[in-house]
Formats: structure tokens, sequence, C-alpha cells
């Protein structure tokens, strides 16, 4: 148990103030010594009743005399080593573009709720999107839970700040007919098996590009995600590379693809094989699935603008590449596959991260099967969506 005094202290004016002595056990386990003074007696025993209460309850901490800024680049430095590099980009820009300039010049131990909710409603009037502001908040949340945990803080003051709502919108996707026409509009396309695996498995573009043969058991029908095209600097300053991991943890996954997607590996495999022994020592042997013609990899924007000129040609609805993904995800769910597995297939944490961003799916589904548990309990039969009812 903690233990403190409260000793009367004369004054030269004849006053008295009484004060205030305890003790406490920093981090690293030294004892450590604090005082402090108030006018009354009641004040001063007031005062070392609720520090020896924070003390003991592991509450208490020594005002940090760092600024915002200076902490979370400590923050960063201190976190690195566990995040991908991806990760370490991203946190290190939105902190130095967004955090600091509103709040890097306070004393960390003095930031409060208000005054980050003031942060983000300037971020807000200079155009930054609710979802960026979003991001923001999350990532300065969880610099600020570190704190806490390393007893900078007493709480985390991000708590009580509430960022900007984002409407709900359900994620742009083919309807199973667009995504056939699609596949079948030009399938003589160099993109044409990249597109096809695409559809197939819910790979994000950077976990395609990142994709070596060693990945691919064309006799199974399984392709195994454990990497990604990473960033090696900020966006416009710099290049990409294959990171050695994938972006999270839960996207290391192994997927089971369709006969048609494997025919066409295994075709797009021996075209590649041709390139490569026709470039003969030009070629870059990283074994790459796809490659950008010398078997270097392709950077993202390649693809990008080659999906973009193919969904115009084809005249299907307009997509982005990661649109292919949803539209996975969407025709699984509609089709009645269990949302577990189509978790897997995307590499979700959780099936609650599927559900929820796939809500409008499993709405329909959910209507559909209260129409069939009303016909099994004996209820008038009804049309299930998408019938005639004539």
């Amino acid at each position: 148990m903690a233990r403190g005094s409260v000793k009367a202290r004369p004054m030269q004016d004849g006053t008295v103030r009484y004060r205030i002595k305890w003790e406490s056990r920093g981090p690293d386990g030294k004892r450590r010594y604090h005082s402090a003074t108030r006018a009354t007696k009641k004040e001063a025993e007031a005062f070392l009743s609720s520090k020896l209460q924070e003390v003991n309850e592991g509450t208490f901490v020594i005002a940090s005399k760092e600024t915002v800024a200076q902490y979370l680049e400590r923050w960063l430095e201190a976190s690195a080593p566990g995040w991908s590099e991806a990760t370490c980009m991203q946190y290190g820009a939105i902190v130095r573009a967004r955090i600091v300039p509103h709040l890097g010049a306070l004393p960390l131990s003095r930031l409060d709720a208000l005054t980050i909710q003031t942060a983000y409603a300037t971020l807000t009037a200079a155009g930054y999107a609710p979802e960026s502001i979003r991001v923001t908040h999350t990532v300065l949340h969880a610099a600020l839970g570190r704190a806490v945990a390393w007893r900078l803080l007493p709480h985390n003051p991000a708590d009580g700040v509430t960022p900007p709502s984002i409407p709900v919108a359900a994620p742009a996707a083919w309807s199973a007919t667009e995504a056939a026409a699609f596949l079948t509009h030009r399938p003589a396309d160099r993109f044409a098996p990249l597109w096809r695996l695409g559809l197939d498995s819910g790979m994000r573009l950077g976990e395609l590009l990142a994709l070596g043969w060693r990945d691919v058991d064309l006799a199974r029908g399984v392709v195994s995600v454990r990497r990604t095209l990473t960033r090696t600097a900020a966006p416009g300053q710099g290049s990409w590379k294959i990171g050695e991991i994938a972006k999270t943890a839960s996207s290391r996954r192994s997927i089971v693809i369709g006969p048609t997607t494997v025919a066409a590996l295994r075709s797009h495999r021996a075209r590649q094989a041709e390139r490569k022994l026709a470039a003969g020592a030009a070629w870059l042997d990283m074994g790459l699935v796809f490659d950008r013609g010398d078997g270097h990899w392709l950077a993202p924007c390649v693809p990008r603008r080659a999906f973009e000129r193919a969904v115009a040609a084809s005249g299907v609805s307009p997509l982005t590449p990661h649109g292919m993904r949803h539209t996975m995800a969407t025709l699984l769910l509609t089709a009645g596959v269990h949302p577990k597995i189509v978790q897997e297939r995307l590499g979700h944490r959780s099936i609650q991260m599927t559900l929820d961003r796939y809500s409008h799916v499993t709405m329909t589904m959910q209507e559909d099967a209260a129409a069939s548990l009303d016909a099994l309990l004996g209820g008038e039969a009804r049309p299930r969506r998408g019938q005639d009812a004539s």
C-alpha cells in the first residue's frame, strides 16, 4: 500500500499551508516521491486520499513534459516493429499531416476531448472527408491508448470524442450476368487471367500482384495468400515492393478456386514460359504469376488503367478493381453461401466485419429465410424475392 503524509507548514505572512507528500513506483519499479500543497488541512487530506487511491489502483501517472508531437514520434518508432511497412507509412503520414499541425504543440498531459473534437472540426472545415477523419481518430485513439498503458496518461482523452459519421452505402459490385459478360468480352486480353482470379478469389489487387507460382497449387485448385505489394514511400513520393507478409494476420489465407480459373491460369503459365524463354537473360525471375512482361512486378496503376478500359469496352457498370472483391462476396452471399466461408475467402479478421460490410445482402437473405420459415410453419406460400407472383 502506498504511503503519504500531511504536515502544516507556517508561511512568512503568518498563514499556514499544508504540505502533502506521497510515494509511488514507476514502470521500472523504482520508488518515486511526490509533493503538493493545499490551503486547508481538509483539502490536503482529500487530495492525498485521491492520490493514494490512484497509486493503489495503478492509475496514478506523472504528468509528461513532452508535447503531443514528441510523444507521437516516439509511439511510431516504438510500434513500427510490429507493423507492416505499408502501415508504418500510412500512420506516419496521418500523424504528421493531420494530427501534429493541430495538436502537436500541446503538452501531452493537457490534451483533452474538447481539444481533439475541435481539431476534427478544423479538419472537416479544411475539406477532409468523414472517412479520412475517422481513420485519423483510429490512429490517435490507438496512440493515446498506448500512452495510458505506458502510464503517461491517466485515461485516454480520445474516448470522449465522436468522429464524423459515414453514410453506410452498399459496396459497388456486379451482378452475375455483368461479371460473366466482362470475363467473356475479351478472353484474349493480356490481363484476362488476372480479372478471372480476382473475381473468383476476392483477392486484393496488391495480393494478386504479389502472388507467386509457389503460392498456387493448380492440381488442388488452391491459391495461398502470403504477401502483398506495398509502398516504399508516401503516395506520389516513391515506388512499390513486394512485402514479406500479408496486409494483416487474417489476410494470410488459402482460397479454393474454380476449374475454369485453374484452366485460365494453366494457359497463362504456358504463355509466360514462352515469354521467359524468348527473353533469355533479360528475364527477371521473381516467380510471379502476373508480371510486367519481363518477370518483374507490375505497378498497380498499370492493371488499374487496363481494368478501366476493359470495363468501358465490355459495357458493364463502372467498377474499380477492388469492386471485383465486393462482387465475389456479394454473389456468394446471394447464392446462400455461409458468411463464414465468405469471411475466410476475403481474409476479414471477423465474421462480424463481413456481415457489417455486406448487410444489404444479408438483409435480403433474412427476408428469404423468413419466407421459407413461414412456409414451413404452414403459412401461405409466397414468391421469393425476384420471382414472379403470377
